[in-house]
């Protein structure tokens, strides 16, 4: 492989997600030759020559794996990967791959605004169960004040209910 300035080397963790793959996996690289550890005490650096050199035998297939095949539990379709000035990875995808994305994006934001429904709907409902709970403690107080005045009343003779009640109401 091909040496470059130590200017631009990056770490193990850079690598793979300039790769598309796990820190294990460029861990394997190093160990199997396809890319050249630089270490600095005891801290290890991938050249960047080496990684984009690494992508272009790789183009091929979709996803870099150890073996050098497409890895067929991965999803991600990545075309080139770069790790900028700044310490950014840029990835750029294949078109199909963008349009699934998207299409997943979109599902996201319809499951996002149903569940805003379904939650509106709930503290409405809240609110509803909470008026109701106090018109039930209402009913439940009056049904309270009736049986009182019926225990009252079947204490009373019923001469007392019949002829007393006429005379309270007649008298007043």
């Amino acid at each position: 492989m091909k040496k470059a300035s130590l200017e631009g080397k990056v770490t193990i963790q850079a690598a793979a997600r300039t790769l598309g793959v796990s820190k294990g996996t460029v861990v394997h690289f190093l160990n199997n030759g396809k890319l050249a550890r630089i270490k600095e005490g005891s801290a290890i650096f991938v050249l960047m020559d080496e990684i984009k050199a690494l992508l272009e035998t790789e183009k091929e297939s979709a996803v870099i794996s150890p073996e050098g095949r497409p890895a067929e539990s991965e999803a991600v379709i990545t075309v080139a990967s770069k790790v900028g000035d700044s310490g950014e990875t840029t990835v750029t995808v294949d078109r199909e791959h963008y349009e699934e994305l998207l299409t997943r994006l979109g599902q996201l934001e319809v499951e996002k605004e149903n569940l805003l429904v379904y939650k509106n709907n709930m503290v409405e409902t809240k609110g509803a169960l909470s008026h109701k709970e106090k018109e039930f403690q209402q009913a439940k107080a009056k049904l309270h004040m009736m049986e009182e005045e019926l225990r009252r009343l079947k204490k009373m003779g019923w001469w007392k209910r019949v002829f007393g009640r006429k005379w309270r109401m007649t008298g007043e």
